[in-house]
């Protein structure tokens, strides 16, 4: 229990909630806001993360440029995405979404010329003889942590630099959101969610405002897959399973689906749960090993989830009233 007692440990728990909570951010604009059931959000991040790392470590890029167009990347494959399956109805296309997001990831781990495949961005192609390219997000956050350390000194970390890196974009991006969904486009969008007889009556128009609801999603997606790749430099397919999607809609269920002003602190939450599962260490889970320990969080998250949709399914911060869909 010493480890919750740490700098350190609450360091990190906040660099996780600020790249989960922009990547529920995706699924807030979609669910909360179009009634949309994405269950292949995972697919985006990926998409975005393996893009720098092919760019940077094949072709020399700079890290931002590169973030640029992984993000893109993201945004134009939410728009496929929308375009081959937005017609389905809401199970339908759920399936179809975690079916998209499962062909990324096997394209990722069986390009091995492109990817790295099994090996990650260790094995990406480079002109150097190796991969990865930890070169460059290490520049970016020893920048941050060098200007630090004269001032908090030891506690001057990797995580820390990233704390501060992810949440002012986090910030932004909940204000930006908050202000986006008090527009006509959202208001719309509420009313083809809640009625079945708008679709109808609307007809293109409704696909397009939530083809444009997918298609920001997808950009809030990929930009949680730019800090991801910043975070932790090497990337893997293991990174980008089906779970990571359900992490995020843990975030937007604990928040309330309408209510994206609670994501940062269902973040924290989820941070926190994420964080401390390799560190419970009271018996009777002392009997098991550091490593089975972190698993628990599968467990624990899939339990807060149906324990939310049991007891309060709009959310600590949402209105039941406001949980009518279709």
């Amino acid at each position: 229990m010493e480890a919750f007692l740490q700098p350190g440990f609450w360091v990190f728990v906040l660099a996780l909630a600020g790249m989960y909570g922009i990547f529920s951010l995706g699924l807030q604009i979609q669910y909360g806001v179009g009634g949309i059931m994405n269950f292949g959000h995972v697919g985006m991040m990926a998409v975005s993360g393996y893009t720098i790392a092919v760019l940077v470590i094949t072709y020399q890029w700079s890290f931002w440029w590169a973030a640029l167009v992984g993000v893109i990347l993201a945004a134009l494959l939410g728009a496929l995405l929308g375009l081959t399956t937005l017609r389905l109805s809401g199970d339908y296309f759920a399936i179809a979404s975690i079916a998209f997001a499962e062909i990324v990831r096997y394209w990722i781990l069986n390009t091995d010329s492109v990817t790295g495949g099994t090996q990650g961005s260790l094995a990406i192609p480079s002109p150097n003889g190796f991969g990865g390219y930890t070169d460059q997000p290490d520049v970016i956050l020893n920048w941050i942590s060098d200007r630090l350390y004269p001032i908090i000194g030891e506690e001057a970390s990797r995580d820390l630099s990233m704390v501060l890196v992810v949440w002012p974009f986090f910030l932004l991006f909940i204000w930006i959101s908050s202000r986006l969904q008090k527009t006509s486009w959202a208001r719309v969008l509420r009313a083809t969610r809640e009625d079945d007889d708008v679709p109808r009556s609307l007809g293109k128009n409704v696909f397009r405002f939530r083809l444009q609801t997918l298609i920001i999603g997808s950009v809030f997606g990929g930009i949680a897959g730019v800090f991801w790749a910043l975070q932790f430099a090497l990337l893997a397919p293991e990174d980008f399973l089906r779970i990571v999607t359900f992490y995020g809609w843990m975030i937007l269920i604990l928040a309330g689906s309408t209510r994206v002003k609670g994501l940062f602190v269902a973040a924290i939450f989820f941070g926190f749960l994420y964080g401390a599962t390799r560190f419970l260490e009271f018996w009777p889970l002392s009997l098991l090993s550091s490593p089975e320990r972190a698993y628990l969080r599968v467990f624990l998250i899939g339990f807060v989830i149906v324990l939310l949709m049991v007891k309060r399914p709009q959310g600590l911060f949402g209105k039941r009233q406001e949980m009518v869909l279709e």
